[in-house]
């Protein structure tokens, strides 16, 4: 999960990517962000596939500091 997520960033170009783990009540959350500012919010492939994977929840927005995408998944 964390590597599609990662692959999804790097694709977007940007000069880094930045990744971000937390657990906390049983449960694992995965945030990467891209840092390139101006995309559209995700792919539609994505984030069925980040599902597919046995995310619990799972999500894409945008800001100024680039594309972030999350995950949750049960530990």
């Amino acid at each position: 999960m964390a590597e599609l997520l990662v692959t999804t960033a790097v694709y977007d170009g940007g000069q880094r990517v930045s990744l971000y783990l937390a657990d906390q009540d049983r449960q694992a959350l995965i945030v990467v962000l891209s840092h390139r500012a101006g995309l559209a919010v995700t792919d539609e492939r994505v984030l069925p596939a980040v599902a597919a994977l046995g995310a619990t929840s799972c999500g894409a927005d945008t800001a100024q500091d680039g594309r972030r995408l999350w995950a949750v998944l049960d530990l």
